[in-house]
């Protein structure tokens, strides 16, 4: 899954954009849109649809960032937390 990012979350604004007008009513090739960003990015529908109408797009995008640093670091945690675990295991004869 791909982080959100400003570039991304534009190019879907975009996209909509050029869609004919149909009230911003989220159907047909709108709801498509919506659907592959949310498959995209793990957004949510609500942001989806935000995104898309030009609502809130810095504040998801920093949302998303913050989350995937957050997972990053605990990976890393973990990572580091398995290796000193294998470090005590040695075994002496």
């Amino acid at each position: 899954m791909e982080i959100l990012t400003r570039e991304v979350a534009l190019a879907y604004r975009e996209k909509a954009r050029a869609l004919p007008y149909n009230g911003a009513q989220d159907i047909g090739q709108r709801r498509a849109l919506r659907l592959e960003l949310q498959a995209r990015c793990g957004v949510t529908e609500l942001e989806a649809v935000n995104i898309l109408n030009g609502n809130n797009i810095d504040d998801y995008c920093t949302k998303h960032l913050a989350r995937a640093r957050a997972e990053g670091a605990a990976v890393a945690q973990g990572a580091a937390r398995r290796q000193k675990a294998r470090r005590g295991r040695r075994e002496w004869y």
